[in-house]
């Protein structure tokens, strides 16, 4: 009898975590509801304090919209790889201009730990692959089919070495939404990047 329920509960517990999404933001509003919907995902998110210098090549508009320094949330994994949510908005209006999503393990962790961490990464390439497509279905089901995908990931040769890229994008009239995979020996990294044009 034991048996079955065990079975059921562990089936269940499956089914719950195969079916949860991370809950991502993707309105332009004020940046008071941004933090509110943070805190109601879950109470013991870490507020992170960070310097970030946003470029003009991430963020196109990072002339027109001069932005503060993001509010940062590093969550825990739900899957493999924990989210830090960075939302970014101009002070005079606190309006929510660019959010960056990163799946990625230590982004804010001092230079020992990191080390440590890029070499355990370096064998996974496979569960960043997993971890791309699973995010990638949920865009989709959230703002329809890409406008542009790589269907794997690339190697792009740099001065300094070779690396693993792949991109997918998502623009309107109103919007810019991009998703993008890099592997490299010190960077491994899934970023969701979205940004209004207006």
């Amino acid at each position: 009898m034991k048996r079955p329920l065990i079975y059921a509960l562990f089936t269940l517990l499956s089914f719950t975590k195969a079916f949860a999404q991370e809950k991502i933001w993707t309105k332009q509003t004020k940046i008071s509801k941004v933090i509110a919907f943070e805190k109601k995902v879950n109470p013991k998110s870490k507020f992170l304090n960070q310097e970030v210098f946003v470029s003009k090549e991430y963020y196109p508009l990072a002339e027109k919209y001069v932005v503060a320094n993001p509010i940062i949330v590093q969550r825990v994994a739900q899957y493999d790889l924990p989210i830090y949510a960075e939302y970014y908005f101009t002070p005079g209006d606190s309006i929510l201009r660019l959010i960056s999503y990163n799946w990625e393990k230590g982004r804010y962790g001092d230079l020992a730990d990191l080390q440590k961490t890029w070499k355990e990464e370096n064998t996974k390439f496979d569960v960043y692959g997993k971890e791309y497509e699973r995010i990638k279905k949920m865009l989709i089901s959230q703002f329809g089919k890409a406008t542009t995908a790589d269907a794997s990931a690339k190697t792009v040769n740099s001065e300094e070495s070779s690396y693993l890229e792949r991109n997918t994008l998502w623009e309107t009239e109103n919007m810019h939404l991009e998703l993008n995979m890099i592997f490299a020996q010190h960077t491994h990294r899934i970023r969701m990047t979205l940004y209004w044009k207006n």
